[in-house]
């Protein structure tokens, strides 16, 4: 024991020495951090651009090493995908200044993916080869693809993950070969995911949205999870088709919000979501179970012309106008806003019944 409490001993003033060297030097403790590391990948015609920092760098260090727009371009444009982590990513990347050519004419696909670019034969395609991942960054800039004709196509998966974007982007027109994780991102500005294909699915866990998001007439071949994801602006989801479930559970939308034109294959979920303005749901279509238990509508909810295939949960959710049903149909008879009594109500209602029988009784005794 008394060994024991000698090393102690002798811990405590090594400890008291390096702590007076550091402060001799100027030095605290609280200035001592991990360095700051820089992963860089193999070069090769067909290896993806690779530059990963720690989490140990400061944001001046990131700034420092900031990747300017046009080289990732020039990247993508020689047939190589990226991989990038903690960077930032200064200037405008325009993809579709990427080279493009016939859809037919795009090689070394599998057989599945060769059969989602059947029909776009006449069509004229930007290529992006490999990956196109961005994690914990941070882009100064927008990320667009501007043709109104033709499609962009991507046939690595697609990762935005936790990637703060401070300008506009607009993917439309974009077809995801891979799978597409955009989890806990930010987007500052307007993000347009309009005409796109998602053929292995998407991922928008968490995700903040700015002041306007658009999926308008896009296809969702995988699952769809948007669950906890803040829309702080219009938001549009109309004529999307969702052939696998789809979750908006405890999404949060702040502004008008549409799901007109909709179509549900599979289950799709809106259990405790918020709707704070209007939401449409007009002509939409749900094939299959569909959940809006807990789901709060703030304004005017509008389901006129909407189809439900499955028996719905519209009467568990909180309405505070009554929801628009015109022309509605619907598997499920009880109307939505009329909440089944709680025991407790049923209790009250039980016992002043109870009073009013006795009531009853002691004046028909008296006479």
């Amino acid at each position: 024991m008394e060994l024991l409490n000698r090393s102690f001993a002798q811990c405590r003033v090594i400890a008291w020495l390096m702590l007076s060297i550091l402060c001799g030097m100027g030095l605290s403790p609280g200035m001592l951090r991990a360095e700051c590391t820089v992963e860089r990948g193999k070069t090769g015609a067909t290896v993806a651009f690779t530059l990963r920092l720690s989490s140990t760098c400061t944001e001046a260090e990131r700034e420092a090493r900031a990747i300017p727009a046009r080289d990732l371009l020039r990247v993508l444009a020689a047939g190589r995908g990226i991989d990038l982590a903690g960077v930032v990513i200064q200037g405008d990347l325009l993809l579709d200044e990427l080279p493009k050519k016939k859809a037919e004419a795009v090689q070394d696909l599998s057989p599945e993916d060769r059969r989602v670019l059947d029909g776009l034969n006449d069509e004229d395609v930007h290529v992006i080869r490999g990956p196109f991942v961005l994690k914990h960054a941070r882009v100064r800039g927008r990320i667009v693809n501007r043709a109104t004709r033709g499609f962009l196509l991507i046939t690595g998966p697609v990762v935005l993950a936790h990637t703060h974007f401070e300008g506009s982007v607009d993917l439309s027109r974009t077809i995801f070969l891979g799978l597409v994780d955009g989890s806990s991102a930010t987007f500052g500005q307007e993000t347009y995911f309009v005409q796109d294909r998602f053929t292995q699915g998407a991922m928008f866990s968490g995700t903040r949205f700015g002041p306007h998001a658009r999926f308008h007439r896009s296809l969702f071949a995988g699952p769809a999870i948007f669950q906890s994801a803040v829309f702080h602006g219009l938001t549009e989801f109309l004529e999307v088709v969702f052939e696998q479930n789809a979750n908006f559970s405890r999404a949060s939308f702040e502004m008008g919000t549409g799901f007109s034109g909709a179509h549900c294959r599979a289950a799709c979920d809106f259990s405790a979501a918020q709707f704070d303005r209007e939401a449409f749901f007009l002509f939409a279509l749900f094939d299959q179970s569909v959940t809006f238990a807990s789901a709060r509508f703030g304004s005017q909810a509008d389901f006129s012309d909407a189809s439900f295939k499955e028996r719905d949960d519209l009467a568990q959710a909180t309405f505070v106008h009554p929801p628009l049903l015109a022309r509605t149909t619907r598997v499920t008879a009880t109307m939505p806003g009329r909440k089944s009594a709680t025991p407790s109500s049923q209790a009250v209602t039980i016992s002043l019944f109870v009073m009013a029988l006795g009531i009853l009784i002691y004046i028909i005794k008296a006479r």
